[in-house]
């Protein structure tokens, strides 16, 4: 078998265990640490609010790492500070502490041991499968929302939140951890072997021969193209997913069939990543994310008819597909745009624009639904966010060698 399967395996594991927790797992511990510590809900959630705020610092600092630095080591790194980072938190004597203490620490090991540290390493590995590749490697976090969530649930009864945190903190040290440090190698050359090849006999190694800095980055149209056209994407459907129980609920649903809608959309997103990551080896990857922002598109349209249960049903099948095809073909065509040498970097700079234009589409839903007391309104206005953003892709070139020659000619005149 060839070696990248097993870094593949490696980034898998880590996804499951850093993003299982970080993304779908941490809000199980706000009541048992609002009770405990005799505090507001606001004040738990600064450690939300905080971690993104260093997120927005660190993730480009992380990418030039990432680039630059052994990722194995950095991996590493990020699963110990994990480790001990969830074990500290279970020792928390004042909600100051806990907040700083989660901040910082999932924040670190998020930037070292999560998506754009996994997604490097593994893009590094593969040329013709590179898609099918990282699209097995974005199950880690499909398989960690569902597992981590369920572990820390049967453990909160026994144990409490502090136990919880220690029973998850060993877990991941005697599993995440030697995972890792058995897998994970940065390149193929560290263990003397070469790089997958494509059908045409290249392989990844061409891609390095072209480094850019933060700077041509930052000039290169690709980067606000791709950014903008996913950060739309992106805060429209998370904060529809965030409101989709009080959407089935307007309609006169029950919360066991809005939590059904919501398994739908997880189940679609699995198979959407293998999917999507299947055909990102295959064909345009422009059309894939075309494909997957159309699936978005119209889940919205469905949904803002306020159709029965089984069209809703339908929207939302629709839309969990189109999250699961969203991972491996960014990351694949950020790869085809920035090249390996500069992947880390572009991809930490595009953390802070992520972030931005996320936002605000939390807020949006929740002010528009009071004004109109339904979601029709958000939901048509998302839609045309959603043509504008796939609209943004049509200038985009999905060609290293073409942004090396344009950069140069920028740089000529």
């Amino acid at each position: 078998m060839f070696y990248g399967w097993r870094v593949v395996f490696g980034a898998l594991v880590s996804q499951l265990f850093v993003i299982g927790f970080f993304t779908y797992a941490a809000s199980l511990l706000v009541t048992p640490v609002r009770e405990e510590f005799g505090v507001s809900l606001e004040q738990v959630m600064y450690g939300l609010t905080l971690g993104t705020v260093i997120g927005l610092i660190l993730t480009p600092v992380a990418g030039i790492m990432i680039d630059r630095l052994p990722v194995r080591r950095l991996m590493v790194g990020g699963s110990l500070t994990f480790v001990i980072g969830l074990w500290q938190l279970a020792q928390s004597q004042s909600i100051t502490e806990y907040v700083i203490l989660f901040a910082l620490t999932m924040s670190l090991a998020n930037a070292f041991a999560g998506t754009t540290a996994a997604t490097a390493v593994v893009s590094r590995w593969f040329t013709a499968s590179r898609g099918r590749a990282l699209g097995v490697t974005a199950l880690g976090t499909s398989i960690g929302g569902v597992i981590v969530p369920a572990l820390l649930s049967s453990w909160l009864n026994e144990h409490g939140w502090r136990g919880s945190l220690e029973q998850l903190a060993l877990l991941a040290l005697l599993i995440m951890l030697p995972v890792i440090v058995l897998t994970i190698r940065g390149k193929p050359t560290d263990v003397g072997l070469a790089a997958e090849t494509d059908a045409t006999g290249a392989s990844s190694a061409g891609a390095e021969r072209f480094s850019m800095t933060l700077m041509d980055i930052l000039k290169t149209p690709a980067y606000w193209y791709m950014g903008l056209s996913l950060g739309i994407l992106i805060s429209t459907y998370s904060a529809i997913l965030a409101n989709l129980t009080p959407y089935a609920i307007n309609l006169g649903h029950s919360e066991e069939r809005a939590s059904t809608l919501i398994m739908t959309i997880a189940v679609g997103g699995f198979i959407g990543k293998l999917l999507f990551g299947a055909a990102a080896d295959k064909f345009s990857l422009k059309a894939a994310l075309w494909t997957a922002q159309g699936l978005v598109l119209t889940g919205f349209l469905v949904l803002a008819t306020e159709p029965n249960y089984a069209i809703i049903f339908i929207g939302t099948s629709a839309m969990g597909l189109a999250a699961g095809g969203m991972l491996p073909v960014w990351a694949a065509l950020m790869v085809r745009i920035f090249g390996l040498l500069s992947y880390g970097r572009a991809m930490g700079l595009m953390g802070p624009l992520l972030t931005v234009l996320i936002m605000p589409g939390y807020a949006l839903v929740g002010r528009l639904y009071d004004i109109n007391d339904n979601f029709t309104l958000v939901l048509s206005l998302f839609s045309g966010a959603v043509v504008v953003g796939a609209a943004l892709l049509i200038p985009l070139k999905v060609d290293v060698a073409k942004l090396q020659i344009d950069l140069q000619e920028t740089e000529a005149t």
